[in-house]
C-alpha cells in the first residue's frame, strides 16, 4: 500500500511538471536564454529583453527586416544592456519580413510606433517631405561611446551625404546607414579546384572558363543558375559593376540626377549610359548568345530559393548573388564557396594613375535605419544606434551578418567564414556605390536605372530578335518622347 501511495505521488509530480511545461510554453511567456543572450531575460513571443527587471525602464522598441536573421540585434541589445549607457532601458525587438512595405502605413497612422525601423530601399524622401522623420543631426554629431570621433565623421563612402533632405526649407540628416551588401559572382570553389579552373580576371576569361566547364564536364555542369523569376535574374548585380567599371561612381551619380532625356544617350564614352550598353553588350557575349550551354536549364522558372538551390547542389558552379546568400541558402552545403571580383572587360574599364584597374562594389539599394518623429523613445533610439558605432560592436555585426556597415573599424579582425572573407575582401578593395536619387521624377517613380523593361529579362527571352544596343536604342526613344509628360506629372512644368 505504500509503495502504491509513493508511486501515485511521483505520477502526480510528474503530471504537474508536465502541465506546468506545457502552459508556460502554450501560453508563450516563458523567459529564456539563447547562447549569446546570457544576463538577460528574453521573452521570444513579446520580443522583450531586459536585464534584472523592465520595471522602471525606458522601453526601445526596434522593428528590422529579418534578411539577416535575429541573433545579431538580440546579442548586439543584450549587450547595449550591459552597459552602463543601456542600464535605464529595456528592449522590444520586432522582426519583421513584411517592414519595408509596411512602414509607410505605419508611420502615417502614428499609431503604436517603434523608436527605430531597419528597413531596405523605400521612398524615405516622401516620409521626410511629410513630416515623419525624425531629424538625425544631433546623432551624426554625438562621439561614439568609448571613443573620440563622432558618429558622421566615423561614416565612410556615399553615406556621408546619402541622408541629408531638405524638411521646411532646412536641410538636415534623416537617416541613418544600415548595410553595404557586396555584389557579384559566387563560385564553388571545391569544383574549380577539383578541375583545375583558373578564377577568371577579365570577361574574356570569364567566357572562355565557361566553355571549359561546359567541355570538362559534357555538360552536366553548367556554368550558371540564375533566378528568372525574380525580374533582371540577379544579373544586375553582375551588369552595374560593368557600367561602374566603364564609367565610374561620378557618371553614375550623374546619371541618378536625371537632368534631362540625355542622360539616356549611349552612343560615344562621353555619354552618361554609355557604359550601361557596355556592360549590357558584355552580358549578352557571355551570356545571351550561349544561354542554352552556359545556363543551367530551368533557370528562367527559378526563384531565388531554388536558383540557390541548384548551385549549392553543384548544378551549377556558379551564381550571380550578393554575400547574404551564405545565411540564405548555404548551411548544408558541402562544397566550399567564394565570391570573386566581378572580372574586367579589358579596353573598357577605367585605371588608375598606376595603369591599374579600378575596382568597384554595387551594393544595390541602400539599406537604412529611421527614426520615426513621433517616436516615444528618440533619444533612447539615438543613443542605441550611437552604441551601433563602436568598433567592437560593429566587428560584432560582421562576424554575425557576414556583412559590412559604411564605418571606419578593421574588418579583417571580424571572425567570418572564409566565404564572407572573399566578399569584405572584394568590399575592402573598391568603391561602393548604391543607387539613390533625389529627382523627383525618381521619387515619383517616373524613371529608374533602366527605363524600357528590364533588359536582362527582355535579353534573355528574346536573344534572336533584341539587342543590347536594340534594347539602349527603345530606352532612347521612350524617355526622350515621356520626358515632357513626366515633367507636368511631377509639377516641373
Amino acid at each position: 500500500m505504500k509503495r502504491l501511495k509513493k508511486t501515485l505521488v511521483v505520477l502526480m509530480a510528474i503530471v504537474i511538471a508536465v502541465t506546468f511545461s506545457f502552459a508556460v510554453v502554450g501560453c508563450g511567456g516563458t523567459a529564456k536564454t539563447e547562447p549569446g543572450l546570457e544576463g538577460v531575460t528574453f521573452n521570444e513571443r513579446t520580443g522583450e529583453m531586459y536585464k534584472d527587471t523592465k520595471e522602471g525602464k525606458t522601453r526601445i522598441k526596434i522593428t528590422y527586416s529579418t534578411g539577416f536573421g535575429d541573433n545579431w540585434i538580440r546579442q548586439i541589445a543584450r549587450d547595449f544592456l550591459h552597459d552602463d549607457l543601456g542600464s535605464s532601458y529595456y528592449f522590444v525587438l520586432d522582426g519583421d519580413s513584411e517592414v519595408t512595405t509596411g512602414v509607410s502605413s505605419k508611420l502615417e497612422s502614428g499609431l503604436n510606433l517603434s523608436d527605430i525601423y531597419m528597413v531596405l530601399a523605400s521612398n524615405w524622401y516622401s516620409y521626410v517631405s511629410l513630416g515623419y522623420l525624425e531629424n538625425l543631426d544631433d546623432l551624426y554629431k554625438m562621439t561614439v561611446p568609448g571613443e573620440d570621433i563622432t558618429v558622421g565623421k566615423k561614416m565612410q563612402g556615399a553615406w556621408t551625404d546619402y541622408g541629408k533632405f531638405s524638411y521646411q526649407e532646412k536641410e538636415g540628416y534623416y537617416l541613418f546607414p544600415w548595410n553595404e551588401n557586396v555584389t557579384g559572382i559566387v563560385y564553388n570553389k571545391t569544383m574549380f579546384d577539383k578541375y583545375g579552373w583558373e578564377v577568371p580576371e577579365t570577361t574574356a576569361e570569364l567566357k572562355a572558363l565557361c566553355q571549359q566547364i561546359v567541355d570538362d564536364t559534357d555538360g552536366k555542369i553548367a556554368p550558371f543558375v540564375y533566378p528568372g523569376t525574380i525580374t533582371g535574374g540577379y544579373w544586375d548585380f553582375v551588369g552595374t559593376n560593368w557600367w561602374l567599371q566603364v564609367s565610374g561612381v561620378e557618371k553614375l551619380n550623374a546619371f541618378v540626377e536625371f537632368a534631362g532625356p540625355e542622360v539616356v544617350e549611349y552612343e560615344n564614352p562621353s555619354h552618361l549610359s554609355y557604359g550601361k550598353l557596355v556592360a549590357l553588350e558584355t552580358f549578352e557575349d557571355i551570356i545571351v548568345k550561349n544561354r542554352k550551354e552556359y545556363t543551367l536549364s530551368g533557370s528562367g522558372s527559378k526563384d531565388h530559393k531554388t536558383a540557390q538551390l541548384s548551385f549549392v547542389q553543384g548544378q551549377a558552379a556558379m551564381i550571380p548573388t550578393g554575400n547574404w546568400v551564405e545565411n540564405e541558402s548555404m548551411e548544408g552545403m558541402k562544397d566550399e564557396a567564394r565570391m570573386k571580383p566581378t572580372p574586367i572587360i579589358e579596353g573598357e574599364a577605367q585605371v588608375d594613375g598606376n595603369g591599374e584597374y579600378l575596382r568597384y562594389n554595387y551594393s544595390g539599394q541602400p539599406d537604412y535605419i529611421m527614426i520615426p518623429s513621433a517616436a516615444s523613445n528618440k533619444e533612447g533610439a539615438k543613443l542605441f544606434l550611437a552604441y551601433m558605432c563602436k568598433d567592437e560592436v560593429l566587428k560584432k555585426y560582421t562576424t554575425l551578418t557576414g556583412t559590412p556597415r559604411p564605418f571606419d573599424y578593421d574588418i579583417s579582425e571580424c571572425e567570418t567564414s572564409e566565404f564572407i572573407k572573399s566578399c569584405l575582401d572584394i568590399w575592402s578593395n573598391s568603391t561602393t556605390w548604391f543607387e539613390s536619387s533625389t529627382s523627383l521624377l525618381w521619387t515619383a517613380n517616373k524613371v529608374r536605372k533602366y527605363n524600357s523593361g528590364n533588359p536582362y529579362t527582355q535579353l534573355l527571352a528574346n536573344a534572336d530578335t533584341k539587342t543590347a544596343i536594340g534594347w539602349c536604342a527603345d530606352e532612347l526613344t521612350s524617355v526622350t518622347n515621356s520626358w515632357d509628360t513626366w515633367l507636368e506629372q511631377v509639377g516641373l512644368k
